[in-house]
């Protein structure tokens, strides 16, 4: 998503990178940084988050802010959980910046808006999840993948949506038209790609998913 700072007010960027940093810094300090010394961990974060950039930079649309793109942020957290999770967007974000014209003012609110809001919407789902409901593989891949990933990028266009029209950056029937139209052609292939990535980890790698444990889901049935 790209969005310009001069649509926004200096307070409204300043209130988004107090928000964003508090949030990070909640996140690293909070991280069980062990996790990335296990063999392989760290390569296989450092080639999420060289996926994550390329899939944003594919992003469509012409008006700044309303642009459209997969996020992919359900299957980050449930890879390495919601504190890693904002890492890798963070980080996939300032090399999107690097190449394409995003404003660096403008970062945090990006980072809030495509980050925090789907990771800890993903999150929340998967704490749901494992509370209320038992341990069952299929569970936990339509809820908190495929389910979790429709929810993530539902949560992520509504908030922009709503921000730019309280901030009266553009009228609701522009945003409207320009970009929630387009939520049924986002929500359910971003359900079906988080899905089918998680599948396949369950299925090849289950090592990967921080999130899994054979013995919850399959052994301790």
């Amino acid at each position: 998503m790209l969005l310009d700072a001069q649509l926004f007010s200096t307070a409204t960027l300043l209130i988004a990178g107090l928000g964003f940093a508090g949030v990070m810094g909640l996140a690293l300090r909070s991280a069980p940084w062990w996790q990335l010394y296990e063999p392989g961990r760290l390569h296989l974060f450092g080639a999420s988050v060289l996926g994550i950039t390329v899939l944003w930079s594919l992003s469509a649309g012409i008006t700044p802010g309303l642009s459209l793109h997969y996020l992919a942020v359900t299957t980050l957290t449930l890879m390495f959980g919601w504190q890693f999770a904002l890492l890798a967007v963070s980080l996939a974000l300032v090399l999107v910046a690097l190449f394409t014209a995003q404003h660096w003012v403008s970062l945090p609110l990006v980072a809030l808006l495509s980050g925090v809001v789907p990771v800890l919407v993903s999150h929340g789902v998967l704490r749901l999840v494992e509370r209320t409901l038992p341990p069952h593989p299929f569970i936990y891949l339509y809820l908190c993948a495929f389910a979790g990933g429709a929810l993530a990028i539902l949560a992520s266009m509504l908030a922009v949506s709503a921000l730019l029209s309280v901030m009266g950056v553009y009228p609701l029937d522009r945003i409207t038209g320009e970009y929630l139209i387009y939520l049924p052609l986002l929500v359910l292939p971003e359900a079906i790609l988080n899905g089918i990535m998680v599948t396949a980890m369950v299925m090849l790698k289950p090592q990967w998913l921080s999130t899994w444990s054979d013995e919850r889901y399959i052994r301790g049935r």
